[in-house]
């Protein structure tokens, strides 16, 4: 039940803060638009419309989940994630929205994948789940929590991304002594070895430490004078690690059932 109403509430941030930047007519959205050869006045004239359907989804997703939408969310995150790279940005931008694609997925496969026509478009209900199922979801909630880690760190640690490091002196981060401009390559590789070391194995501790470190990264946007819907859309940046904190005892527990 808990997972359940995590993965609704992780719809719900991802898509209802990836559909403010649209409303917000968001700059650095303009470029992916391009991407399909639009020109700036249709660009920005559809960038609500596509807001709009975000924030319904992530409403949708909350208040009366359905599995057709889920599986058009982890479509949809998918194509938003990979549009970064072929609009100039680098592939780390995918790896960092690994909640996007992954969260919704992670939901459709608690939920059941449907077999019937009917069953893509009833709402979804807390069910019991089988062990395997459990597992199956364990899976995609560690390779979101690796992904992230790695994506989001190979911003400090080979891109030094300009927003990260306006972000962390905005903070104060880079007038700490003795770390000074070190700070964004250094928590870069702290988030890529976190990121390995849970690939290799996810252990309960190592995941903790993953989600505190990912919403204290993330909430430097609201701090740092950011718009509060890039710390909202990150839903599943935190969701996955919490939820994969959560779901271990009950994977490594024998007398549990699922």
């Amino acid at each position: 039940m808990a997972l359940h109403w995590l993965f609704r509430i992780g719809v719900f941030m991802e898509f209802v803060g990836h559909g403010a930047a649209g409303w917000a007519m968001k700059p650095a959205w303009a470029k992916y638009f391009m991407v399909f050869g639009f020109d700036e006045h249709t660009t920005y004239v559809l960038m609500p419309i596509v807001g709009a359907i975000d924030v319904a989804l992530g409403i949708l997703g909350l208040v009366s989940p359905r599995r057709w939408a889920l599986l058009y969310c982890a479509a949809w995150g998918l194509m938003t994630a990979t549009l970064r790279p072929m609009a100039g940005e680098s592939f780390w931008e995918v790896l960092d929205r690994a909640g996007n694609y992954g969260g919704p997925l992670a939901f459709l496969i608690l939920s059941g994948w449907p077999r019937t026509a009917h069953a893509w478009t009833e709402p979804i209900r807390w069910r019991p789940i089988t062990r395997t199922a459990l597992r199956n979801v364990a899976v995609v909630l560690r390779w979101i929590t690796v992904l992230i880690l790695i994506g989001h760190g190979g911003y400090g640690a080979f891109l030094h991304k300009p927003l990260l490091l306006d972000q962390y002196t905005r903070s104060g981060l880079t007038s700490l002594p003795a770390v000074g401009s070190s700070v964004m390559p250094g928590l870069g590789w702290l988030e890529i070895a976190l990121g390995i070391a849970i690939a290799l194995r996810p252990l309960r501790a190592l995941v903790l430490v993953a989600c505190i470190l990912k919403i204290g990264t993330e909430l430097l946007y609201p701090v740092t004078g950011y718009p509060l819907y890039e710390f909202v859309e990150r839903g599943f940046t935190y969701v996955a690690p919490f939820a994969l904190f959560l779901l271990t005892p009950y994977l490594n527990d024998p007398s549990s059932k699922g």
